[in-house]
């Protein structure tokens, strides 16, 4: 019997388990039920291999303690916590039905009505473990619920606080011991300062990561993309964004400069508290038009020039499995990017010359003697090329899945794959496969560029054989929190459902 299954129809605290819903290389999440009273919970489990490291069962504990202190509606509610007999910890959460954000935003930009919806009770959420010194560091689409409460509402409940940072609690004492330079969170929504590896974060961490997230569920897009890890810290760290309203020209303009001011570089520049964020989102703040800055890449910090993250790390950053290597920053790579920094240099240099008026000016010409200029034609105005294609970006989590077209079952890559179809003509059919995962079928619109971005959820494990009489050595001790179905594995190792 697999470990993923081993606890099927075993019972943990009053609950008896009955399926697996996601497993990672740190946990595994399983759905249980009330015997009685029929009550639906999610159970989450660290693998008890790994139950002797004093640091992440801290970390895991951690995150039902996070919640506890919480307890806001728009934050998943934690049951209880506690160890099997055999020392595996394990804490229980509320079930909940509906989908991840991230489904949502796999099919595209939102109407900025929901994404107001949203993010004000994410604003509220988020706002609520601040005032407790809670810090989420790992906001990310994955990690944020929207309930189906049957009344057509959007509920939203935000998930996953495991490497949330308890700043202090109640006696001021510091909580979690977090160990300096390492790196918490996913890199698409990782702020200036997590990629850096600082030392210090606090709650504007969160802001910026919030502000990634209203971004792309306004344009469809993150605004950083990059193919390598490294590649994208960079951009977080020295790249201005793109303007929300170039990809999202729908977006009311007081929603788009509280989420542009959402990802400033420095944490002063944005929001100081999610109470301002909300109010700006909504429109009862009005922020002052402050011309954009032109983008491209700032000066490289020392720090960036000398720590790269490690190739192994994976997509989720944590002390407990990633690391800080000195030796990834390629020599080719560093020239590279010190060529483009000396070529931008030496083309303000030569504008600035240009510009500079000369020492010694030329004398002036009387205006009666020269003829009165004839005014030139004015030039035929250019319209712009009328684009003929546009270009579908298809990306996917976990890594490795393929990109099939469904009317020829061809193979068209690893994503991500880029398609070009003609603008305005019908609409294409694909499949995401990748094995051990359910297949994804997905429509291309070709009205305009978009990029659709699916998550994959693995497969049913196979029917468990029937349970000895060793298995009831499995039984439970308390009743803890857990998480919810159809749930992807977290890419920080622990098991994340999607709820």
């Amino acid at each position: 019997m697999t470990a993923s299954s081993s606890l099927i129809n075993q019972t943990i605290g009053n609950y008896r388990v009955t399926s697996l819903l996601g497993e990672g290389g740190m946990g595994v999440v399983y759905l249980a039920q009330h015997p009685v009273i029929g009550r639906k919970v999610a159970i989450k489990l660290l693998h008890a291999v790994l139950a002797r490291d004093q640091d992440i069962v801290s970390r895991f504990f951690n995150e039902a303690r996070a919640i506890h202190m919480i307890a806001h509606e728009n934050i998943v509610e934690i049951l209880d916590f506690g160890q099997t007999t055999d020392g595996q910890p394990y804490f229980i959460m509320e079930y909940l039905t509906g989908e991840a954000l991230s489904e949502a935003v796999g099919r595209g930009p939102m109407p900025p009505t929901d994404v107001e919806t949203i993010g004000t009770q994410m604003c509220r959420a988020l706002g609520a473990a601040h005032a407790k010194g809670i810090v989420h560091r790992d906001l990310k689409p994955h990690n944020v619920q929207l309930v189906d409460k049957g009344d057509g509402a959007i509920h939203v409940k935000i998930l996953d606080f495991g490497v949330a940072k308890i700043l202090a609690s109640p006696d001021g004492a510091q909580s979690v011991k977090t160990r300096t330079g390492s790196l918490m969170g996913t890199p698409l929504y990782m702020s200036p300062e997590q990629c850096k590896g600082a030392g210090t974060l606090d709650h504007r961490t969160d802001i910026y990561s919030l502000g990634v997230m209203l971004f792309e569920m306004l344009a469809g897009r993150p605004p950083f993309m990059a193919e390598g890890v490294g590649e994208l810290f960079a951009k977080h760290m020295l790249e201005e964004p793109p303007q929300l309203l170039d990809f999202a020209p729908h977006t009311p303009p007081h929603m788009a400069a509280a989420i542009m001011k959402a990802l400033g570089k420095e944490p002063r520049d944005r929001f100081q508290t999610m109470e301002e964020f909300r109010k700006a989102l909504v429109g009862e703040i009005k922020l002052a038009t402050v011309p954009a800055r032109a983008s491209g890449p700032r000066p490289m910090s020392a720090a960036f020039a000398t720590q790269t993250l490690s190739p192994k790390a994976s997509t989720t950053l944590s002390s407990a499995s990633s690391e800080i290597d000195e030796s990834f920053a390629q020599p080719g790579r560093r020239k590279r990017l010190i060529a483009i920094a000396g070529g931008v240099a030496a083309a303000v240099v030569v504008i600035g010359l240009l510009l500079m008026p000369k020492d010694h000016p030329k004398a002036e010409i009387p205006q009666a003697a020269l003829p009165a200029p004839t005014p030139a034609p004015a030039p035929a105005p250019t319209l712009p090329p009328v684009k003929k294609t546009v270009t579908i970006r298809f990306e996917a989590d976990p890594a490795g899945s393929h990109l099939f077209r469904k009317k020829d079952d061809k193979d068209l890559g690893e994503v991500p794959v880029e398609v070009q179809l003609p603008k305005g003509g019908t609409t294409s059919e694909y499949l995401l496969r990748l094995g051990g995962y359910r297949e994804v079928a997905l429509v291309a619109d070709p009205s305009s560029d978009r990029t659709l971005h699916v998550s994959l959820n693995k497969l049913a494990s196979p029917p468990p054989l029937p349970a000895t009489g060793d298995a009831k050595k499995h039984g439970a001790h308390h009743a803890t929190a857990g998480k919810h179905p159809k749930s992807p594995v977290d890419e920080d190792g622990l098991a994340t459902p999607s709820f």
